[in-house]
């Protein structure tokens, strides 16, 4: 009984991950609500690739001239404010602890853009063991696991990425999708007519996306491909 008064009198308080401030309660955990206003979602975007549109078109300009191996691609919001400090500090500066709140943004994403979806299986994008030996882990990995963990959808990493590549930043996106031939692999029929949810930190040009969605189909034996990222890039 006293324990309960106590915690009536001195409730727990949460430390922001973000700016730092002590908070009572927010929607997302170790964030608070007015660091959480920052978050810049896309009003209006693309039904293909999830990227924000400036026109009244339902489909970008880009979707319109490549045809993407996945079905749909959607995202918490656009890497820019908020996601973006929060992306370079989890995946550069190892805050592991930032999984937490970009789990519970993917959750609240998810719900949002694929409730009506029968997903059988997550899969995080795989990186090179090069490049697991060097950052010590795969964000993508680590948000995905977070995910299955809070839906109760298993988890599958049975892509690897066996050829190490150049990081992808400073190339263009038919230049990426010929870098990225051949990176991947994965069991004939593993998924067999199953629909997999793709999940990744950002989503930039979707050359990566779209070459695993590839191997899923035509070697996997996937049927339906979506992808979930935290945020989308401003421009291809």
């Amino acid at each position: 009984m006293g324990g309960l008064i106590l915690d009536i009198i001195y409730p727990d308080t949460y430390t922001c991950l973000n700016c730092g401030e002590t908070y009572l309660f927010s929607e997302i955990s170790f964030l608070c609500d007015h660091c959480l206003s920052g978050v810049k979602l896309s009003e209006h975007f693309c039904s293909i690739c999830g990227r924000e549109l400036e026109s009244d078109k339902e489909i970008c300009s880009f979707c319109q001239e490549y045809k993407f191996r996945f079905d749909m691609a959607r995202s918490v919001g656009i890497y820019d404010g908020l996601l973006k400090k929060l992306l370079l500090k989890f995946k550069y500066e190892h805050c592991l602890k930032i999984t937490r709140p970009l789990v519970k943004l993917l959750v609240l994403s998810l719900e949002n853009y694929y409730l009506s979806e029968k997903i059988d299986r997550l899969l995080p994008v795989p990186i090179h063991d090069n490049r697991m030996l060097l950052r010590g882990f795969n964000q993508a990995q680590l948000i995905a696991e977070g995910l299955s963990g809070e839906t109760g959808i298993p988890l599958s990493t049975a892509v690897r990425k066996t050829r190490d590549i150049p990081p992808l930043f400073k190339y263009a996106y038919n230049e990426r999708r010929d870098l990225l031939k051949g990176c991947f692999t994965i069991e004939d029929n593993i998924f067999n007519g199953e629909v997999i949810l793709l999940v990744d930190d950002i989503f930039t040009t979707g050359a990566t996306a779209d070459e695993i969605s590839r191997l899923l189909k035509e070697v996997g034996g996937a049927s339906r491909i979506l992808v979930l990222t935290i945020a989308t890039a401003c421009t291809y």
